[in-house]
């Protein structure tokens, strides 16, 4: 996608215009910047970031930072349907969900390409709903999140796997450790369940490439790490690496970055399974759930 494009989604809109504004303020000083508009650093630094932490300016926020830029009337207008795009609230946000996902589900309905390495979960993408609700009441427990704050999550993830199933995209190639696939997660009727939508899903669904990476590949590229997703963006001209922790959520879009994790990922892929072998060790892995 050319930046002329008009995007899709918020959160796309939001990335866009901020490289927009980062474009147009070239070789300008920052400070200068700042002061000329009468904002604060803080401000012009959201709003050049399209990531979670980033921010749409206000419409006379804006107009004054395009006068300074000497931006003429065409794209003027661009920019500002830009901006009236990136304020548009996406669905998730009636739910009470973190910014930083949020920012990935945008990306995850506007990519054309996902990348995931999980080695202790089965990708949320790829859940049962007892499944998801299993592992959101674990995980939140620390937080004393409540039957219905758990509810309300189990439900996004299960509305993002709607909007997926709906789309002609994004393809998903999924690679996960055999852990993800032998931990009893709600218990043994769960992950029959839960193998069995891996199993179809793996067979049936022409946008997912499921490999398992098996204890016996023995050492690999991704043991220092615990998951990440690579997203590609052609309606933007972006990629972007999220990478979930327990405390922490990250958005990497270096080249180097991305470059670096792209190699990590080709490296498991030779390392894990292929999706024949992957279906037999879940098969046999199902089976002995009593």
């Amino acid at each position: 996608m050319s930046d002329r494009d008009t995007p899709t989604g918020p959160t796309v809109a939001r990335w866009i215009l901020a490289r927009e504004l980062r474009r147009l303020r070239g070789d300008r000083s920052f400070n200068a910047v700042v002061r000329a508009i009468r904002s604060q650093p803080s401000s012009l630094s959201r709003w050049e970031s399209g990531r979670a932490d980033g921010q749409v300016p206000g419409v006379h926020s804006l107009e004054r930072l395009l006068a300074h830029y000497e931006v003429g009337p065409e794209e003027t207008a661009r920019i500002m349907e830009l901006r009236e795009i990136a304020k548009t609230p996406g669905w998730w946000q009636d739910h009470d969900v973190e910014r930083h996902y949020g920012t990935f589900i945008g990306l995850e309905e506007a990519a054309s390409e996902m990348s995931t390495f999980e080695t202790q979960l089965i990708p949320g993408l790829l859940q049962t709903e007892d499944y998801a609700r299993s592992v959101i009441r674990a995980v939140r427990v620390a937080d004393r999140a409540s039957a219905k704050d758990v509810e309300d999550l189990v439900q996004v993830r299960m509305r993002r796997q709607e909007a997926w199933h709906e789309r002609t995209t994004p393809h998903l190639w999924a690679i996960i450790g055999e852990a993800a696939v032998r931990q009893q997660v709600g218990g043994a009727t769960t992950m029959r369940r839960q193998l069995d939508q891996l199993l179809d899903l793996s067979e049936q669904q022409e946008r997912l490439t499921l490999q398992v990476l098996p204890f016996s590949a023995g050492s690999h590229s991704g043991m220092e790490m615990a998951c990440f997703t690579v997203l590609d963006v052609e309606e933007a001209g972006l990629t972007s690496v999220f990478v979930e922790g327990p405390t922490a959520q990250l958005f990497l879009d270096s080249q180097s970055d991305v470059q670096h994790h792209r190699r990590i990922f080709a490296h498991l892929q030779k390392a894990a399974l292929n999706t024949p072998d992957s279906q037999t060790l879940m098969d046999r892995i199902k089976e002995g759930f009593e």
